[in-house]
């Protein structure tokens, strides 16, 4: 198991990702595409492995949702491409 200090680097670092996905997208003014969903994927699964040790079941259940949700975008993008 990662201890705490590497833990809320993950969530910072987390944290940081999510927010360049929803500024690269929203200062696009466009529908998400691979990049934004990638990063909002990568930046909630690292928060949600913070959150697993710095438990907080309300966060760490938003950031999973999150994780799925950009997963399923991102999977819909790749698939839209072919």
């Amino acid at each position: 198991m990662i201890d705490s200090a590497t833990a809320d680097i993950a969530g910072f670092i987390g944290a940081v990702t999510i927010l360049s996905g929803f500024a690269y997208q929203t200062l696009r003014n466009a529908a998400p595409d691979r990049l934004s969903n990638a990063l909002n994927f990568i930046g909630a699964s690292l928060l949600a492995l913070s959150l697993i040790v710095n438990y907080n079941l309300p966060a760490l259940l938003l950031e999973t949702a999150w994780a799925a949700i950009a997963l399923f975008g991102l999977v819909r993008t790749v698939v839209a491409r072919r």
